[in-house]
């Protein structure tokens, strides 16, 4: 599906939500699936069964712009220390809408990034070609598209760790001030779940895991922000399942 950009706001940086226990990336108003599920007969885009790993892309049916989106990143997150490469990026602002009234099939979810220094968050299609150029499309100062050929390949969120909610939030909080350690503490999250994934875990390291999963939490346990209440959350689900 051939993708272009106009000049129509509709998503502002509130609607951009990273709900971290689930790693899924929400944007738009709705407040809950039942909500996508009617926004879903109102829209064009790419969607199969809601409650998969497939990607949710909405656009709307009388105008063909872009409303909203359900994304579950994938798993592991690479955590990046140094800075994105943007060379190739080409910045533009704006909304995007597709060229035609009709359905298609997109996933931008295939790989995903964290950049602890910039707090970047990163989600991309097999099918980017990162050596070639790019258009970033910056649907608001915070949450971009990645377009290549006209098809989008990705999706970019800025200040990151400020779009942390919890599960039962459904709109961020634009005042939260955020202490920059957080990025370094969630790169670490990332890194330790990683660590998870083996399956040939010994007793002594999955405690080893545990412990330094607590020591986190401990760090975080003073603070109320939203991104904080997310991060303790999901360490004590984490800590749950080990």
């Amino acid at each position: 599906m051939k993708i272009n950009i106009n000049n129509i706001q509709i998503i502002s940086n509130t609607d951009v939500r990273w709900y971290l226990s689930s790693q899924i990336i929400w944007i738009g108003k709705e407040k809950n699936y039942d909500e996508i599920d009617e926004l879903i007969n109102k829209s064009y885009g790419s969607f199969k069964w809601l409650w998969s790993d497939s990607d949710t892309i909405l656009f709307n049916k009388e105008d063909l712009n872009f409303i909203g989106a359900v994304i579950k990143l994938n798993e592991p997150i690479i955590v990046k220390s140094g800075k994105m490469d943007k060379v190739l990026l080409e910045e533009r602002e704006g909304n995007i809408k597709i060229s035609e009234e009709r359905n298609f099939e997109c996933k931008l979810s295939d790989f995903t990034e964290y950049y602890i220094e910039e707090d970047n968050l990163l989600s991309y299609s097999e099918k980017w070609d990162r050596a070639n150029l790019s258009i970033e499309v910056k649907i608001t100062s915070d949450f971009s598209v990645l377009l290549q050929n006209n098809k989008m390949v990705g999706i970019l969120i800025y200040n990151a760790s400020n779009h942390l909610i919890p599960d039962v939030v459904y709109q961020v909080d634009a005042n939260e001030k955020i202490d920059s350690n957080l990025c370094i503490k969630l790169g670490r999250i990332f890194e330790l779940i990683e660590k998870i994934d083996n399956d040939n875990l010994t007793q002594h390291e999955e405690l080893k895991l545990k412990k330094a999963f607590l020591e986190i939490y401990k760090k975080v346990l003073p603070y109320n922000e939203l991104s904080y209440v997310a991060l303790k959350d999901t360490i004590v689900n984490i800590v749950d399942y080990l």
